[in-house]
């Protein structure tokens, strides 16, 4: 209703977020074999997060805190890159 109370909390740290910009990436080969092309060994190459973005975490926000405005964590993870051999029969 109109001009009343609602359930949002008092603070919200997670408002003053950057964006996600991740980027992902995966090549596939698939080496087909045997009689009728019967057998297949694929290789797959997968990179997480390619360009390497770091998203910060959050800034302290209390006042009275000496870690005021201070970003000391991470909230994604770095570039993983994964290679794989997958055989199908």
């Amino acid at each position: 209703q109109p001009y009343t109370f609602g359930n949002t909390p008092r603070t919200l740290p997670d408002a003053r977020w950057h964006g996600i910009n991740n980027l992902d990436f995966g090549l596939f080969k698939n080496n087909k074999f045997g009689r009728d092309g019967r057998f297949n060994l694929q290789f797959r190459a997968e990179a997480f997060n390619v360009a390497n973005h770091v998203r910060f975490g959050v800034a302290g926000f209390r006042r009275d805190d000496p870690t005021f405005g201070v970003i000391s964590t991470q909230a994604n993870n770095p570039r993983q890159v994964q290679l794989a051999l997958k055989f199908l029969f």
